[in-house]
């Protein structure tokens, strides 16, 4: 089918309903879809487990509902270098509580609350029974708009916040509109929807970013870090000079983000991961890979890479290998946990 004729058809919908399923049948079938993304097991009696989750396939970003019973969600360092997703979950909570589980003050949300979640960070968190919203979207889409992009993980927002009840508002009425909407009215909905989280996250910026001078000005070299890492001439000199601050001023406000060096190195990991599990680059060795994503020296590029991902650049690609997705063209028979592993 081509783009033409989609833009009139509806957009890819997912159901899973476990009402009329045995509850170990319903369990076994949400372990293996979770798993996609996730370990999870559950905090409480596994003879009664219940749960429904929704999904609708924007083009470029996935909006989820799901209402379940307590359990506990797992995302390690290892799993991620095994299936190399790099997405942001903004999860709104509908019911119940979710929220870290090393008792972080202030990090559990409750009803209305934004959770955030950056799939490439690892996180261990847990539920009561529950109800959700959830927008997952692509780093390469949102961390440009943001004043942190490294600094989402496991934030909690009140709902309480003006903009943060727009925003859940918003994904309501989008979620309530989505089966009568085409592709190309969904497309058109991804820019505004994400300028409007971007707004969400950049207004309740995280505690160790509060004192930078100018949040507008650092997001903005965030930006050119996301567009020249794999530049091998990218400098510091170079990036102050486009912004028009001196290289002092640079450091200081990347100083919150690890500094200006780190924030090239880890967008240029993240570069080469999808690149390793890109079909497309099968042919390219590990070293043509690293070299075009500035890495000059193939020893560090591989000890970085698997202090960040937790398996080495060769692991990465053999596993990768043996999870090639079925093309986008079938996501009508894909369920929506292996939607948010696809996107890109």
């Amino acid at each position: 089918m081509t783009e033409g004729d989609q833009t009139g058809h509806p957009i890819p919908h997912s159901l899973f309903d476990s009402a009329g399923m045995t509850d170990v049948a319903a369990l076994a079938m949400w372990k293996d879809s979770m798993d996609a993304i996730y370990d999870v097991r559950l905090c409480a009696d596994q003879a009664a487990f219940q749960a429904r989750a929704e999904a609708f396939h924007f083009g470029e970003v996935v909006l989820t509902a799901y209402g379940c019973r307590a359990q506990i969600f797992d995302r390690s360092r290892a799993r991620i270098g095994r299936d190399g997703v790099d997405h942001y979950t903004l999860q709104f909570c509908l019911s119940g509580r979710h929220g870290p589980r090393d008792g972080t003050v202030g990090g559990e949300a409750g009803p209305g609350d934004l959770l955030i979640a950056d799939l490439a960070q690892p996180h261990a968190t847990a539920t009561s029974d529950f109800d959700s919203l959830n927008l997952t979207v692509p780093r390469r889409l949102l961390a440009p708009l943001l004043y942190a992009p490294d600094h989402q993980n496991l934030r909690r927002i009140s709902g309480s916040t003006p903009l943060a009840a727009l925003f859940r508002n918003h994904l309501i009425g989008l979620f309530a509109a989505a089966p009568a909407l085409n592709a190309k009215e969904a497309a058109s909905l991804v820019a505004p929807t994400l300028a409007l989280a971007a707004a969400v996250l950049n207004a309740e910026a995280p505690q160790n970013v509060l004192h930078v001078v100018d949040p507008i000005l650092t997001a903005q070299i965030h930006r050119l870090i996301s567009d020249r890492a794999a530049d091998p001439a990218i400098t510091a000199e170079g990036v102050a000079a486009r912004v028009g601050i001196s290289r002092r001023k640079l450091y200081y406000l990347m100083e919150p983000h690890g500094g200006f060096t780190a924030c090239v190195r880890e967008r240029r990991l993240h570069l080469a991961h999808t690149m390793l599990r890109d079909p497309l680059q099968s042919g390219r060795s590990v070293a043509e890979i690293a070299e075009s994503c500035g890495f000059a020296w193939r020893t560090n590029f591989a000890r970085s890479f698997r202090a960040r991902f937790g398996v080495t650049p060769r692991e990465a690609r053999a596993l990768a290998s043996q999870q090639l997705p079925r093309p986008e063209g079938d996501l009508a028979q894909r369920h929506m946990w292996e939607w948010i592993q696809m996107l890109r």
